[in-house]
């Protein structure tokens, strides 16, 4: 059986400080001289797209949203490496531990990740773990968290050469909207509760299996060989 593995990536993989909140202020100062477009806007287990739309909608910044939205990510991604640089995030507790261990078992490990591809790949790579992911679903596109599990579950199961199963699928997020789109989309789901919600709040979202973090590497991957 080949197992399909999917990570979210803020807190779950990572802690960036709110790096990303940061430069996305910037973006839309740049872009539109708008300072603080992110007060009072929820990023938990949110795509890109739906984020930067609701900023958007909220500051009428039509006739034309979706060309606003290429600005304002342009100015995004241009300045989201170095407000990494600046705020000195982490990687999470065991996550580099696990990865090299996840890539040598029998399947393959990718993103189920609210951000846009181009910012996934600044994000891990300055934390050093780009390498390990293959692919996966991406926040570009959609505001529906379950349509980007679907698709890593997609692009994932086309790297291995299988059909795309959903029920030989583990995605791991630390809210319950990654454990939500998992079961929408057919899959199983870890919680890690790295971020703003608890455990018992990832229990009774459904999750399948609940850890405090990923540091105990041998019950983590015992429960992704499951």
């Amino acid at each position: 059986m080949a197992r399909i593995i999917l990570f979210d990536i803020d807190m779950t993989l990572i802690r960036s400080r709110g790096a990303g909140r940061i430069a996305l202020n910037r973006a839309f100062t740049t872009a539109f001289g708008i300072a603080s477009a992110t007060d009072g806007i929820s990023f938990d287990g949110r795509t890109d797209r739906a984020i930067f739309s609701e900023i958007i909608a909220l500051h009428g910044l039509g006739p034309d949203p979706e060309s606003a939205f290429r600005r304002v990510t342009q100015d995004y991604l241009k300045g989201l490496s170095d407000s990494l640089t600046e705020h000195q995030g982490v990687a999470l507790p065991g996550v580099e531990e696990l990865l090299p261990l996840l890539q040598g078992s029998h399947g393959a490990i990718g993103l189920a990740t609210g951000n846009m591809r181009a910012g996934a790949q600044t994000k891990l790579a300055h934390y050093g773990l780009w390498e390990w992911f293959s692919g996966g679903g991406f926040g570009d596109a959609t505001p529906i968290r379950a349509e980007l599990v679907a698709a890593g579950i997609r692009d994932m199961a086309a790297v291995l050469g299988v059909d795309a199963d959903p029920r030989d699928t583990i995605v791991i997020g630390d809210t319950p909207l990654d454990v939500e789109a998992a079961q929408k989309a057919g899959a199983r789901s870890l919680g890690v509760a790295t971020g703003s919600h608890t455990s018992e709040a990832l229990r009774s979202s459904g999750a399948d299996w609940v850890f405090e973090d990923l540091s105990d590497t041998a019950a983590v991957m015992k429960v992704l060989a499951s």
